[in-house]
Order: structure tokens, then C-alpha cells, then sequence
């Protein structure tokens, strides 16, 4: 089991980031909901994740780990800050009213910011499995 995981790790990164970008356009193309200025730092740093590591699956380059590595951490340190700040409640300040919202929480209890962190972990998680292969 952890033999198919190592080596399908890119694939799985690469699931990660497009079913994240495509969530994050449906909801605000489809749902109309508002991204806030977290929401877009963290869109700017899961979007290329998304075409880079479906390149790198495919390729099965696992030495791309050195120069992706740097997008999935900074996104997980801006969705930590935008959870620690809906946490704290002191998310008007720089998200204002969209962040606040029962929108913002997927199947009603999970927040946006915190799912974009896991997300973001377990990309980090699955390149780190896949730096070793060649």
C-alpha cells in the first residue's frame, strides 16, 4: 500500500490541486461567492500546482520537488492565517463580510480557509513522497 501511494504520489498531488482549482472557480464563477484577499493569495498559489504537477504525473519527474515545494508551503501559511483570523473573529479586517458567512463552510461545517490548508498539507505531503523517484 505505501509502495502505490510513493509512486502515485504525483497524481495524487496533482488530484489535489485540480479539484481545488476547480472548486475554487465554481465557486466563484457558479455559487457567486465573493473570494476574499486570503482567498485570492491562496488561488495564486494552488492554480499553477494544478498545471505543473498534472505536467510532472505525467512525466513521472519526481525531481520537480525542489522548485514546487515553495507554492504549496506559502499557501498553507495564508490559509493558516485567514483560519487563525476567522478563528480570532477578526477577519473583517481584511476579508471583510465574505469570509463571515455560511458560504464560506463546506457540507456546513467545515471553513473554506481550514479545507484549503489540508489541501495544501497534503500536496506538501504527497511531494515530499515523490522527491525520491526519478
Amino acid at each position: 500500500m505505501i509502495r502505490f501511494i510513493k509512486r502515485y504520489s504525483l497524481y495524487f498531488a496533482w488530484v489535489i490541486a485540480l479539484v481545488a482549482t476547480i472548486g475554487s472557480l465554481y465557486s466563484s464563477h457558479i455559487l457567486n461567492i465573493k473570494p476574499c484577499v486570503f482567498c485570492w493569495y491562496q488561488r495564486i498559489f494552488m492554480f499553477p500546482l494544478a498545471i505543473i504537477l498534472g505536467i510532472a504525473a505525467y512525466k513521472k519527474d519526481g525531481k520537480i520537488f525542489p522548485y514546487i515545494i515553495a507554492l504549496p508551503i506559502i499557501g498553507a501559511m495564508v490559509a493558516f492565517v485567514q483560519s487563525l483570523f476567522s478563528y480570532l473573529n477578526i477577519t473583517s479586517l481584511v476579508c471583510g463580510l465574505e469570509c463571515s458567512g455560511e458560504t464560506q463552510k463546506l457540507f456546513g461545517f467545515l471553513d473554506m480557509s481550514i479545507a484549503s490548508f489540508i489541501a495544501f498539507s497534503a500536496i506538501i505531503f504527497f511531494l515530499i513522497l515523490a522527491r525520491n523517484k526519478k
